[in-house]
């Protein structure tokens, strides 16, 4: 505020000066002393108050122009704040200087200010909490990215709308590594406090790290919880008499940092991130001691806490300092909650470490095994099915030992190399325990992690009668990846009866280890964007890909990537689209055939149609190699529209019977679709239009049918209701490019698109999504069909009507907010 109130000043050409208030040599004489010595005012012999006053005064006396001081953290002056402000304030009275103050002001400071308010001498602003939405751009600017949902509300109200609390949390987060950016999204993940030195500048007004008061803080942020039980433990950790640590609590509670309790002798924080980044602040030593004093205050004095998480993550700072078996069994307890949230999973990461039977540590490990896999974080997964595997195998079941392979292998393949799973399946899956039956189960399971989808069908095949007649979990496994890998491959299996479409096939893979590990949803999530929700999908892809830096990646997540581009690249964020089919391509994922179609449809957009159907030849000869047919109909759909963009009908011709005998082999609703749709293309042909708008609408997906519409649209083919429907639908989903499409077909074909204005606004939001996204004018023309130079007159109009003087200012605006560009 007070940088901005300069800069507005400095531009009128008025004369202003910034002070800065240390806390030492913070009283008005030395102020006075600074401030005549940005004046210029002659150094004098020993600066004391009168000295400090007569330099000051005599400085001001000889101007004629208004000099206005900013004086940031007023309230550092001296022990009484206010008090001294208003000698200073009025000691300068009638002279010819403004002061501005920033001060931290409580109830009786603020009632100090009354004289000079009579006197005329003082104007005051409260300056109020920033709302969410104003946290919102505050993070945005802060981390460069706009915070993904729920990000700014959750800062918002732990740091009460405090804008130094504010920048403090993010430092935090970026120094305990818990901020994600995903596709201009930032995200908070792994659960991860905030951490901050206790050096840091938002510590400085609560007291001196040396005094006492700054051992009575760090404590009563780790005990505040127990309320008026914490005043004891307090005095007790810092070794002060609870009289002294009520004395403390009280000032800290006058200066608006601490406030009283519901209870009597209890007291809160006044700003719950300040308890949260206080505690980061205890030492390994402290936090042990504190949580065995809260453990020891709840088990044996009658504390109790609100919060049933309080108890179990006291449990896990204090370790083997409290009784390790009643410790584990309330961890297990508190585990067996159904939270399935990252407490959870460290609750029984802790239970393992303090359990000394053999058989309850196995279950215990299978547990947390299995509890992390739930949560998608494959690394701890893996730790815990190791560690249980090859210490403890005589404890564990014929079925714990299976599913502890599958979390195993999955842990391996969310490396985001194939490296450590090449190794399994060549050597490492002879040395698991459990029977030979399951060891070539879960090395079926690894080959097809690794995509060698063939190698995994004749491993099941060699010798079908031993995993069947296995355990439960292994023949249920064996079935599951046996019917997989027929379909990927276009093998007849009687088992398979589902329908399987090159959407969700590798979703199906992940379900499979999902079956096994008892997971239920969420891998798969990502792929939701397919039929309905795309703001939705996106926000769940991202908060998926931040998460999975930290507990590893899904292999199965191909169909989330492919997705996540194809809404990217609809809504005109064709670099961004660029930059998730990268980083999807920098991973080891299943089926990677399947996003050559994403890609070649970005390369067609952005008018690179020889580059398009190379990714699309590609794609097809990565599938042929890893003898695949799921998915492959809609590249070769791709191919037979480019073959006749380009004029070349024999070979589109040939293209769409490869799809009607991929059609007739895979027996999918999918690839009949497309089938249908590669006659439209070639032969222009009306009774399949009919028939597969009629195959789509009957699916009830809204998406898919203004997708086929537009195909059909561009063949010359479709009623005008239709190609309205489509259009609304895209304009449902901000679908700005096939919007875009559809408008010059409907022209073309004499169809009214209604709402003018609307229209003229999308197509400048459309401008501005694409110039905001990186494309120079040249690639924008080929997007919106016109020539660069009509581009860039557009391009100058808009910036005129606007008020942007750059592509950069418009992309920052954009970011924070200032724009209606979609994301």
């Amino acid at each position: 505020m007070l940088a901005r109130a300069r800069q507005r000043l400095t531009d009128e050409r008025a004369s202003a000066v910034t002070v800065p208030m240390p806390r030492r040599e913070n009283d008005t004489a030395h102020l006075a002393a600074r401030i005549a010595d940005e004046l210029g005012a002659p150094p004098s012999r020993g600066d004391n108050g009168s000295a400090a006053f007569r330099r000051l005064l005599t400085a001001l006396a000889g101007r004629r122009d208004r000099l206005v001081v900013f004086l940031d953290d007023a309230h550092r002056i001296n022990a009484e704040p206010v008090d001294s402000v208003i000698s200073f304030l009025r000691a300068l009275a009638g002279t010819r200087i403004t002061v501005v103050c920033a001060a931290r002001t409580g109830a009786h400071d603020r009632a100090s200010l009354d004289p000079l308010r009579e006197s005329g001498l003082v104007h005051e602003e409260r300056l109020r909490p920033l709302g969410e939405s104003e946290v919102e751009q505050l993070l945005s600017g802060l981390l460069n990215a706009v915070p993904a949902p729920g990000v700014a509300a959750a800062i918002r109200n732990s740091c009460r709308g405090l804008p130094s609390v504010v920048h403090a949390a993010v430092e935090g987060y970026l120094a305990s590594d818990g901020v994600r950016v995903v596709d201009h999204r930032a995200h908070l993940v792994g659960n991860r406090s905030p951490r901050l030195p206790s050096t840091h500048p938002l510590f400085a007004d609560l007291c001196e790290p040396e005094s006492p008061a700054w051992s009575v803080l760090k404590s009563l942020a780790v005990l505040h919880p127990l309320g008026e039980a914490a005043l004891s433990l307090i005095a007790g950790l810092v070794g002060r008499g609870e009289d002294e640590v009520v004395e403390t609590l009280r000032a800290l509670a006058e200066r608006d940092v601490l406030l009283p309790g519901p209870r009597p002798n209890s007291w809160r924080f006044r700003v719950p991130m300040l308890a949260t980044v206080l505690a980061s602040c205890l030492g390994p030593f402290e936090r042990r001691r504190a949580a065995l004093l809260a453990v020891n205050a709840i088990w044996n004095d009658g504390a109790s806490c609100a919060d049933p998480d309080y108890l179990p993550e006291r449990l896990v700072d204090a370790g083997r300092l409290v009784d390790p078996e009643r410790a584990a069994a309330q961890l297990l307890a508190h585990s067996a909650s159904g939270a399935n949230d990252d407490r959870e999973a460290r609750s029984l990461l802790a239970a393992t470490k303090l359990i000394t039977d053999p058989t309850r540590r196995a279950a215990a490990l299978h547990r947390q095994a299995v509890s992390c896999a739930v949560q998608q974080r494959f690394r701890s997964a893996a730790e815990a099915a190791d560690l249980a595997l090859r210490t403890l195998p005589d404890a564990l079941s014929a079925d714990s030992a299976q599913q502890l392979h599958l979390s195993y292998v999955a842990g391996l393949a969310s490396h985001g190399d194939a490296t450590a799973l090449d190794e399994f399946v060549l050597d490492g899956w002879r040395s698991l325990p459990g029977g030979e039956a399951a060891r070539t189960v879960t090395r079926a399971v690894a080959l097809g992690l690794l995509n060698r989808w063939r190698e995994a069908h004749e491993q099941l095949n060699a010798e079908p009668g031993r995993w069947q007649s296995a355990g439960p979990a292994t023949a249920a496994c064996g079935r599951a990846i046996a019917q997989v890998t027929a379909s990927l491959l276009g093998l007849p299996s009687r088992q398979h009866q589902a329908e399987v479409d090159a959407s969700g096939v590798a979703g199906q893979v992940s379900r499979l280890l999902a079956d096994a590990l008892h997971l239920r949803g969420g891998v798969q999530r990502g792929g939701a964007g397919a039929h309905e929700g795309w703001d939705e999908a996106l926000d769940i892809a991202r908060s998926t890909i931040a998460a999975a830096t930290i507990h590893g990646q899904a292999p199965g997540r191909t169909p989330m990537y492919r997705e996540m581009a194809t809404i990217l690249t609809a809504r005109g964020l064709l670099n961004r689209a660029r930059a998730v089919l990268d980083e999807a391509r920098s991973q080891h994922l299943l089926l990677p055939h399947l996003l050559a179609v994403p890609a070649a449809d970005l390369a067609h957009t952005l008018g690179a149609h020889d580059r398009s159907r190379t990714i699309i030849e590609q794609g097809l000869a990565r599938a042929a190699a890893d003898g695949l047919v799921i998915g492959t109909d809609e590249l070769w759909l791709r191919l037979a529209a480019w073959e006749s963009r380009h004029g070349n009908p024999m070979a589109g011709r040939e293209c769409a019977a490869r799809i009607e005998r991929i059609a007739e082999r895979a027996g999918t609703t999918a690839a009949r679709r497309n089938h249908l749709l590669a006659r439209v293309i070639v032969e222009r042909d009306p009774a399949a239009a009919s028939e597969v708008i009629g195959l789509s609408r009957a699916g009830g997906r809204p998406v898919e049918l203004a997708r086929i519409a537009l195909v059909v649209a561009e063949s010359g083919l479709g009623d005008p209701n239709l190609l309205r429907e489509a259009y609304r639908t895209f304009g449902e989903l901000d679908a700005l490019i096939p919007r875009a499409r559809l408008r010059l077909l409907m022209r073309a074909r004499t169809i009214a698109v209604s709402g003018r204005s609307a229209t003229l606004a999308e197509n400048e939001r459309l401008l501005a999504t694409l110039i905001t996204d990186g494309l120079s004018n040249q690639q924008v023309a080929v997007v919106l069909g016109t020539s660069a130079k009509s581009v860039e007159g557009r391009l100058t109009r808009f910036f005129q009507r606007a008020g942007y003087q750059s592509r950069a200012e418009l992309a920052t605006a954009t970011l924070r907010g200032g724009t209606s560009v979609s994301a």
